[in-house]
């Protein structure tokens, strides 16, 4: 028996196959069929913060949607992160009223930084969703410093992107498990989990068309477990969710 454990973030998926016990198992063989389950698990629990971001922005955001980095002037500079995150959102809340009275909606999720334990140069990083006019608009409303934008299509995919946004915990050494270091806005769609259960003779396959990210199996004499990371394909300009195929195998 198997059981096929997939993690789906807008067109980004994650996806495993693997052997589970039964109770018809012995205790060699339970223990064996464990550790691939547990192996099988660890790659598609979303354990670290990088790791639940990268889902969010996939399911959120898409290629032609921001990277902004608002930063402080000298005569601006707030002499703490709990007084720069409140002049954040003040920012927020007067881009979503502007944006409110054009019938646009606001997503985003931001991070502050400061990049040593020490006081480094506190800053902003947000990813914001695009309207095609939105660099004069955030200059209007960030009277405190500069501002940079760039699409988030100049990334090579949400990891990248997900791991420079959290990389203050790691460098300043303030790592935790699971912790999240990233503010989101509220409404944002989730990623999705779904498990179902499998002969033995099914795995896994990606759609037709999609992307594949990453690929791992591994085996011993009592189970196996496969582990893809793929891209879904897009159709005909609409981001669609396709389910992932499920493949015999060949004996």
């Amino acid at each position: 028996m198997k059981r096929i454990k997939m993690v789906t973030g807008g067109r980004l998926c994650y996806g495993v196959c693997y052997t589970v016990s039964t109770a018809r198992d012995g205790s060699v063989e339970r223990a064996a069929k464990s550790r691939i389950s547990s192996a099988a698990q660890e790659r598609v629990n979303l354990r670290r913060a990088w790791q639940k971001l990268e889902m969010t922005l996939a399911a959120n955001f898409r290629r032609r949607d921001l990277h902004v980095v608002l930063t402080y002037a000298d005569e601006s500079l707030p002499p703490t992160r709990a007084a720069a995150v409140k002049l954040l959102r003040k920012f927020l809340g007067l881009l979503r009223r502007h944006r409110k009275a054009r019938g646009q909606p606001l997503k985003y999720v931001y991070v502050t930084e400061q990049l040593s334990a020490e006081g480094g140069r506190l800053h902003h990083h947000l990813v914001l969703n695009g309207t095609g006019a939105d660099l004069e608009v955030i200059c209007s409303l960030w009277p405190y410093g500069e501002v940079e934008l760039e699409r988030l299509d100049v990334w090579q995919g949400y990891e990248a992107l997900a791991k420079y946004l959290t990389k203050e915990p790691r460098e300043v050494g303030r790592s935790q498990l699971g912790a999240r270091c990233w503010t989101p806005s509220l409404g944002l769609a989730k990623p999705t989990t779904e498990t179902e259960t499998v002969s033995d003779h099914v795995t896994l396959a990606a759609p037709p068309g999609a992307l594949i990210l990453d690929r791992h199996e591994e085996r011993n004499e009592y189970g196996e477990y496969l582990y893809i990371k793929y891209w879904l394909p897009a159709r005909k300009g609409v981001e669609k969710k396709t389910r992932p195929r499920h493949r015999r195998k060949k004996e």
